[in-house]
């Protein structure tokens, strides 16, 4: 807490992603709490910037806040997109309108909006890959699936199997490390 509050525009709510990104917060920044009290100011900065709810969703849906989206919608009065977030993602209706959605902002190259309808439709899987190969963001990538899946396991699935193959040139289980495919930077494998 004490290394964020040193974070030049953190304690004045007026942090970006780049910022943190370049700090490498998402490689120390270990308390899960912390992490999403890191996220929503993160959220509401990339809100107030433009005063576009869909440039703080990646942030509050990878935190499953849908409703914090919803309701920015409503204060913008936005209808169209207000009654868009007000339904349930987990039908496979809504669901198929989320991926069709995030497919259409991949075609636009607005890659993180499109991760935010990837998270909302449920697909994390779709929304690292995006983060991956698209925004090139492994930290970002990580960030997501610990605010994701991370509620009630410090280390998630999906953080672990980033770990493993993306850093560390494992398969999904840590097990037959090739070093031709693991990451280049030999601090973030040490890291690992």
């Amino acid at each position: 807490e004490e290394l964020l509050n040193l974070i030049p525009n953190y304690a004045k709510g007026q942090v970006k992603w780049s910022q943190l990104r370049e700090l490498g917060v998402g490689w120390w920044l270990r308390n899960q709490t912390l992490l999403k009290t890191c996220v929503e100011k993160l959220a509401k900065s990339a809100f107030q910037q433009k005063q576009d709810p869909l440039d703080a969703a990646l942030y509050y849906i990878a935190m499953k806040k849908k409703s914090v989206v919803w309701g920015l919608y409503k204060n913008k009065r936005d209808d169209k997109m207000t009654s868009f977030f007000a339904n349930n993602f987990t039908e496979d209706r809504w669901r198929k309108a989320a991926l069709k959605n995030a497919f259409a902002l991949l075609g636009k190259q607005r890659f993180d909006h499109a991760v935010a309808f990837f998270l909302l439709a449920g697909s994390l899987n779709d929304a690292i890959e995006v983060c991956l190969n698209k925004l090139d963001d492994l930290q970002l990538a990580m960030v997501i699936t610990r605010l994701y899946e991370g509620e009630h396991d410090s280390t998630p699935p999906s953080y672990k199997r980033l770990i493993y193959e993306e850093i560390l040139g494992c398969d999904k289980n840590g097990e037959n490390q090739d070093v031709d495919k693991a990451h280049p930077d030999p601090f973030l494998r040490s890291m690992c």
